[in-house]
């Protein structure tokens, strides 16, 4: 396995590449995915990194890990503590004129170059280019669904300065993935749940101290859902207290009304922020676990 990481972008942004040797798919150049891990647009969460590359790598993809803008990321070049508490501290205090990156679509600019890179190296790596795709797990999952969805918009194109063909996803796989944020908060509402001081630094994280309508409208990408967007496989758990599944259903719903091709998967246990959902990443449940199994046999199906 080839093993390098680069920064990518303006802030901190930083792309660990794993090239897998496995003679699977050599000839015809090797399928890849860019992994974006969840964090709350905080943090960048280990667990959803390497643990699930080795997953897509014994499968003889090519690995790239995005660990796109945060406070946590910046902090982590710094060479500064990034345990929770710390983050949250940290995060709590940041001024209101302060960019951290985190905002959107800062992370989302990030992924397209990301995209990029690995499509005008294709040759260089033995990758296929019709067989890039995107795998984000909750508040990454958001990011690559952002990536699906506004990849061919011209607002995307201008900011990236490249063509949208360059980093055109082939497709898309969301773990748990909060794709409302308003829905998201009117639901926690309703069941009085959830910390309002949590939920208010985590909007300032992806918002900016003074949310743009505009912005705070296109990330809600169910709603930009089109017969553009790639083939999508979508898993959740129904006891998911902290992005809410009907988050997955409400964007199945607009695949399934443009005709995209999708498949939806859903387990009755299991909390948010399962990974793999083995001993390897802290967290199991063995039934939630089989989304990898299922996503595999649900690829080879889609990158015929």
């Amino acid at each position: 396995m080839i093993l390098q990481s680069f920064y990518i972008g303006d802030k901190h942004a930083e792309v660990t590449m794993m090239l897998s040797d496995n003679p699977i798919h050599q000839k015809e150049g090797r399928p890849a995915v860019v992994i974006c891990p969840g964090g709350s647009y905080m943090y960048v969460s280990d667990r959803e990194a390497e643990p699930v590359a080795y997953e897509f790598l014994a499968k003889g993809y090519h690995v790239f890990i995005l660990r796109y803008s945060t406070i946590g990321s910046a902090m982590r070049r710094e060479n500064r503590g990034t345990d929770r508490d710390e983050l949250y501290q940290a995060a709590s205090m940041v001024g209101d004129d302060e960019v951290l990156g985190s905002e959107f679509p800062g992370p989302l600019v990030e992924l397209a170059r990301t995209m990029t890179f690995i499509r005008e190296n294709c040759h260089e790596f033995n990758v296929n280019p019709d067989k890039i795709g995107v795998v984000g797990f909750s508040a990454g999952g958001h990011l690559a669904a952002s990536l699906g969805v506004h990849w061919n918009a011209e607002w995307l194109q201008e900011a990236v300065g490249e063509e949208s063909r360059w980093y055109r996803p082939n497709f898309q796989v969301l773990s748990y993935p909060i794709l409302d944020y308003m829905l998201n908060k009117e639901i926690a509402e309703a069941r009085g749940i959830g910390d309002p001081k949590y939920m208010s630094t985590a909007s300032r994280m992806v918002f900016g101290s003074e949310p743009d309508e505009d912005l705070v409208q296109k990330a809600d990408v169910k709603e930009y859902v089109s017969p553009d967007t790639p083939p999508t496989f979508i898993w959740h758990t129904v006891k998911d207290q902290l992005v809410f599944i009907q988050n997955s259903l409400e964007f199945a719903k607009a695949l399934e009304s443009h005709r995209v091709p999708w498949e939806l998967h859903t387990f009755q246990e299991g909390q948010h922020g399962l990974s793999l959902a083995t001993n390897v990443t802290g967290i199991e449940e063995a039934r939630a676990g089989e989304w990898v199994k299922l996503m595999f046999s649900w690829l080879d199906i889609n990158l015929k």
